[in-house]
């Protein structure tokens, strides 16, 4: 009885080691190491599966998609750190902008207003190349198999952070198509402590 009692509680002392040992996840557009965390998940539409976890420093976001989805993201985010909703843009470019300020978005690709994320990132769309077989020189991309994002506490704040996803470019068996996380007009909410 009593070496049964030592192995129970060398199994609870390992488990708990275990937890306050774990890695955090790394930016790399892999969602696979959410598993072995306690993340949150949530099932959404077009194959689409969304992963919440925090430390004591970041809140990270991660979602899987379909193969030949692209995932962009604009994430509107509005949390107890921040003077004003943002949108955090994730595509072939990071950026970001007050929600209620529109002009302030980058109207084009070479706009200086890109690459200005201050307090998180996300793995973007990966340069892969250039195709120089055609009359004009073309970008090549290549996307990861998840759009990965890590925020930082320090700048969001700690409290409720609500949370509008907008999706884009998901590849389905009638197309592409886009994805608002939740519907309408409610957000997510997400404690964050």
């Amino acid at each position: 009885m009593r070496k049964q009692v030592f192995s129970l509680i060398a199994v609870f002392i390992g488990l708990i080691s275990h937890a306050q040992t774990a890695a955090p996840p790394l930016v790399d557009g892999k969602c696979q190491e959410y598993e072995g965390l306690s993340a949150q998940v949530i099932e959404l539409d077009h194959g689409v599966k969304l992963h919440f976890y925090q430390n004591q420093h970041y809140v990270w976001i991660c979602y899987c998609y379909q193969e030949g989805s692209y995932g962009t993201l604009d994430l509107q985010v509005e949390a107890p750190g921040l003077d004003e909703p943002l949108n955090l843009h994730v595509s072939a470019q990071l950026g970001e902008w007050p929600v209620n300020k529109p002009e302030e978005q980058p109207q084009d690709p070479l706009s200086d207003k890109w690459w200005n994320h201050v307090g998180w990132t996300a793995n973007e769309i990966w340069p892969n190349g250039i195709d120089r077989s055609g009359e004009r020189a073309q970008p090549q991309f290549k996307n990861a198999k998840a759009r990965e994002l890590q925020l930082s506490k320090a700048r969001f704040g700690r409290g409720e952070w609500k949370l509008k996803f907008n999706i884009r470019a998901l590849r389905t068996t009638n197309g592409m198509a886009n994805l608002n996380f939740p519907e309408g007009n409610d957000p997510h909410i997400l404690q964050v402590n």
